[in-house]
């Protein structure tokens, strides 16, 4: 997969799309590039190409089992450290001290 999430956007108008959506469309799977959508000059919405979708949502994925494994790394430290606290109820677990 390219990364092409990291060149300059391409921006378009509502107006745009409604005019051009063809040509948009198959701009969007030659460059594989997002399209914004402007409205007024406010973001509207992000187009992206399936491949590219795709590959945010594997980026993603990757990013969030690194921070579970991270999440259980601290917690055999603190388990080994003996800093792990028994909670009777939830909201201990949001007290500032713990008690």
């Amino acid at each position: 997969m390219k990364n092409s999430y990291f060149s300059l956007p391409k921006f378009f108008s509502v107006s745009d799309l409604q005019r051009n959506y063809s040509a948009l469309l198959k701009n969007l799977r030659d460059s594989d590039h997002p399209l914004f959508i402007l409205r007024k000059n406010d973001l509207e919405a992000v187009v992206l190409s399936p491949q590219l979708y795709q590959e945010f949502i594997e980026k993603i994925q990757l990013l969030e089992e690194q921070e579970a494994l991270l999440a259980i790394k601290i917690y055999k430290k603190e388990k080994k450290e003996k800093r792990l606290k028994r909670m009777m109820n939830i909201n201990e677990l949001f007290s500032e001290n713990g008690n």
